[in-house]
């Protein structure tokens, strides 16, 4: 292996030089090149028909040339002196457009995006993504920074629950991670700046270390995008982006704070940014403290968050090349809810039956055990060359992820969990030319990962070291014809997984498998008619188990967890854990998705209707599930497994949006799933219920004609979930009333909570460099618990919050 990691960066290192040696060599010559007697020809288009925009206006910027496009959206532009420039394309109807140019591409393709119609909550770009072949006829949504900026202190999952479909599982205030169509963990691929983020993404208590103030752009993929964006996609995708870092932009910046009122949270963030005309960079950073949450009607004791951010990249161009730099840096320190700690046996049954937590002290910014602590390192780098055969792409990153885990025990100040995860991906693309309407990439990428467990902890570790090696090839497609486009993609990998940890008496065992998978994506987007616009995909996708889900064991948060190879049972049916399994005694194989998706948009000047269809199938379908309450040294303690099933997901999601007048419009959403265990017709245990939600915005006339108002109110309605398995209580179970075995029906200790209605309000406002907003959480202080919160054992979300934040742009 150590040969191989060698190699990979000698390659790496080889392709880099190459590269700047061949942009100085081509800048040069370009140098010698006459002046103002370039040429440049290309054509506009729709950029979701792909039809050409007649008479659209082309000037080129700092200078007086400018043409209009002919009937088939064709231009041309002579005489021109540089050998770079900025296109400022505009057309009534579109968004305007400036697109950098090296001229002596003699044919380009100039893409323009319809005006949306935009809410508080989300911006809704329904018919082109900007983020290239492979994805246009899935369902996609996205936050553009302007919603963002005011909702500095949430997690990312937070901020994206607002789309339709779209929500997070939680283990707590500060845990959350995304869940797209009842998929979440390591069924959701989530894309940073370009490369799958990579932290420990197991289980569900442990989220994304990715600060919001370092992002620009989320987009949200409902399809299972697993051929553009690789393994783990069976979900959807959360592609996070960050500055743009764009050429010729005048130096600007911006400084912002605010204040919440539930856990008298504060945070502060700056970013600069400046671009000339062959180099531009940005800098950014931000501090967040908040205390203590409170409920309706105690404190939540140890749910306090701190964390410190920093970004900054730059890009330099030179001729046709483009090269890239960006890192980000973020440190997380997060409680957990003190009371999902317990002592004893009466302790737990108490816990989860209580109305209130068993543990509820005066605030405090302190944040004591349980709690995380985590520090995300990432750095990105991207070489672009426009070549006369195409667009070639490397992209090269390394990641550093290190997590500490503490818990209420006798040597506290150590951590139970102490690991660091180092990530490396290379990956190399083709875009080529656009063949008879026919365009598409075809690509490699080499993905890398090493786990160890730092010493010194006092425990068996609850998951081994691993090392992970992937090499994968793509190829996806375009076609064109008239108003239909249609989308073909092949991906294949090939994954090889080493292992070595120790049992408990401390003996070592070690274990290496691979797995290989081949999927593929078809789908189509068309226009039926200029209102109504139609998209299908039909993608398969794949994952390996995670390695918690192979070989976790023992305790982890609130309760005990054993992965697949760590676990058994005997002829006599006791359950046993005193030895590690392996592919020939426990065959585990990866998961398989198949998933269809089509949407249909109905658009008018005043109204818009999108609607959302989608089943989801999957092979080998791996889920976390109670099993027992065992005694341990801390005392009795919910028992987890792993277990694998074929399971099924059929969904809808349904957005109406309609302009009552012209200062006023509203947007009613509703999202519906049915998922099932096919091979024990059982519930699955943690998925969505049903949700309805109402969005209304206000935009009155501007206050003494300068200060722009926005005022806006989001009602939602979140049913109970109907679709959960049986309860059976942590008494039954240790009084021995209820024997359970890993072959029994699933099971929860606690119902699922009652259906809530939640009110938000808020006012935005701007004034010149300046805007604000005030809003309110949970206006009518409400009191309930959120089922895909696991510390709903214990205690009630949040209450009443009210939010000030200010920002100033120069």
């Amino acid at each position: 292996m150590r040969l191989i990691s060698t190699l990979y960066i000698n390659i790496r290192s080889a392709l880099v030089a190459v590269i700047v040696l061949t942009a100085f060599y081509t800048y040069a010559g370009a140098n010698n090149l006459d002046s103002c007697k370039y040429e440049l020809k290309g054509r506009v288009i729709d950029a979701a028909s792909k039809q050409p925009i007649p008479y659209a206006n082309i000037k080129v910027e700092n200078a007086v040339a400018g043409v209009t496009t002919g009937d088939d959206g064709h231009f041309a532009i002579k005489n021109l002196c540089h050998n770079q420039c900025n296109l400022i394309c505009s057309c009534v109807g579109y968004q305007p457009t400036v697109y950098h140019i090296d001229n002596y591409q003699k044919d380009i393709t100039i893409k323009l995006v319809e005006s949306s119609f935009e809410l508080e909550e989300v911006v809704v770009q329904d018919k082109s993504s900007g983020l290239g072949d492979g994805v246009e006829s899935m369902a996609l949504n996205q936050v553009t920074k302007k919603d963002i900026s005011s909702k500095i202190s949430q997690s990312l999952g937070e901020v994206i629950s607002g789309i339709q479909g779209v929500t997070y599982i939680s283990n707590g205030n500060n845990v959350q991670l995304p869940v797209i169509h009842g998929l979440y963990g390591n069924r959701v691929l989530i894309v940073n700046n370009g490369v799958k983020h990579g932290f420990q993404n197991w289980g569900l208590d442990h989220s994304p270390e990715i600060s919001l103030s370092s992002i620009d752009r989320i987009t949200v993929l409902k399809g299972a995008a697993s051929v553009k964006y690789g393994p783990e996609a069976l979900g959807g995708v959360v592609i996070v982006e960050g500055n743009p870092l764009s050429l010729f932009q005048k130096f600007n910046g911006s400084v912002s704070t605010g204040y919440e009122t539930n856990g008298r949270g504060y945070h502060v963030n700056a970013e600069l940014n400046q671009g000339f005309d062959r180099f531009s960079y940005y800098l950014g950073g931000s501090y967040i403290e908040i205390g203590d949450r409170r409920a309706p009607e105690y404190n939540l004791t140890n749910t306090g968050k701190e964390e410190i951010a920093a970004n900054a990249g730059f890009h330099y161009h030179i001729s046709n090349w483009h090269f890239k730099f960006r890192y980000n840096f973020t440190d997380q320190d997060l409680g957990l809810l003190r009371s999902s700690v317990f002592g004893n046996g009466d302790d737990l049954q108490r816990a989860i039956s209580s109305p209130r937590p068993l543990i509820v002290n005066d605030f405090s910014y302190t944040i004591n055990e349980p709690s995380q602590a985590t520090k995300h390192h990432l750095a990105v780098s991207t070489v672009d060359w426009h070549s006369p055969i195409g667009n070639f792409s490397l992209r090269l990153s390394k990641q550093v992820n290190s997590r500490k885990e503490y818990d209420v025990r006798r040597n506290a100040d150590l951590p139970i969990i102490n690991l660091n995860l180092e990530t490396e991906d290379a990956r190399i693309e083709w875009k080529h030319l656009s063949l008879n309407q026919l365009e598409g990439s075809v690509g490699l990428q080499y993905f890398i990962q090493d786990n160890d467990n730092i010493a010194g902890t006092g425990v068996t570790a609850f998951i081994p070291n691993y090392n992970t090696r992937r090499w994968s090839f793509f190829l996806i497609e375009s076609l064109i014809k008239e108003k239909t486009t249609y989308e073909l993609g092949l991906r294949m990998d090939r994954e090889y997984n080493s292992v070595r940890g120790r049992v408990v008496d401390q003996s070592v065992f070690r274990n290496e498998y691979s797995f290989s998978n081949v999927t593929a994506s078809l789908g189509v987007l068309t226009d039926i008619t200029e209102k109504i616009h139609f998209r299908s995909n039909l993608s398969s996708s794949w994952r390996a188990p995670n390695i918690a889900e192979l070989y976790s064991f023992g305790q982890h948060g609130f309760k005990s967890i054993y992965g697949l190879w760590r676990y058994y049972e005997t002829l006599e049916g006791t359950f046993k854990t005193d030895r590690v399994l392996n592919e020939e005694e426990k065959s585990i194989r990866p998961e398989k998705g198949y998933k269809w998706i089509s949407e249909i948009e109905v658009s008018s000047p005043k109204t818009s209707l999108v609607a959302t269809i989608y089943a989801n199938y999957i092979e080998n379908f791996i889920f976390e599930r109670p099993l027992a309450v065992v005694g341990t040294v801390r005392g009795p303690m919910p028992v987890f497994i792993y277990d694998q099933t074929n399971a099924v997901f059929f969904g809808a999601d349904l957005t109406y949006s309609h302009d009552l007048h012209k200062n006023w419009e509203y947007e009613w959403g509703l999202s519906y799933l049915w998922s099932r265990n096919i091979d024990d017709d059982a519930f699955l245990i943690n998925q969505p219920p049903i949700n309805i939600s109402y969005a209304l915005n206000w935009s009155p006339k501007p206050l003494f004609d300068r200060v722009d108002l926005t005022f806006d109110l989001k009602t939602t309605y979140t049913f109970e979930q109907y679709q959960s398995p049986r309860t059976i209580a942590p008494e039954e179970i240790a009084n021995g009333s209820v024997e359970i075995t890993s072959d029994d029906e699933i099971f929860d200790f606690k119902d699922a909570p009652q259906g809530y209605f939640l009110a938000d309000l808020g006012c935005s406002w701007s004034w010149e460099k300046l805007s604000g907003r005030v809003g309110v959480q949970n206006l009518l202080n409400t009191s309930y618990r959120n089922y895909l919160n696991q510390m709903r054992y214990f205690a009630d979300e949040p209450g009443r919050n009210f939010l000030f934040s200010i920002q100033y742009k120069f």
